[in-house]
């Protein structure tokens, strides 16, 4: 896979997790403070992330380097925990759906 290719790929990911985080955000704000307090530190560790993906990406991008495998293995170990960080904010704000419906 070339360089710039796997860049648009990745940059199409952090894309999608800026909609997921957005979507996140919103259903954040209809939760009470107290459920708001809980979620909040997930959310901005996932801000974190997606910001950290984002500059990765456009280093990489920016750079092109002959040799950029250590790169690529860094970017997806970090597209993992970005993704993993998403689903568990999913399953925290289901929870908390629970929690305010029952």
């Amino acid at each position: 896979m070339e360089v710039k290719d796997y860049c648009k790929a990745m940059l199409a990911e952090v894309n999608a997790w800026k909609e997921k985080l957005d979507a996140l955000k919103k259903v954040a704000d209809s939760f009470s403070a107290a459920e708001k307090e809980k979620i909040s530190p997930l959310i901005g560790q996932i801000e974190q992330e997606v910001a950290a993906a984002q500059a990765r990406v456009d280093q990489l991008g920016n750079e092109c380097p002959a040799d950029w495998s250590p790169m690529k293995e860094e970017l997806d170990d970090l597209f993992g925990t970005v993704g993993d960080s998403v689903d568990r904010a999913w399953r925290d704000f289901d929870r908390g759906w629970v929690d305010l419906e029952g």
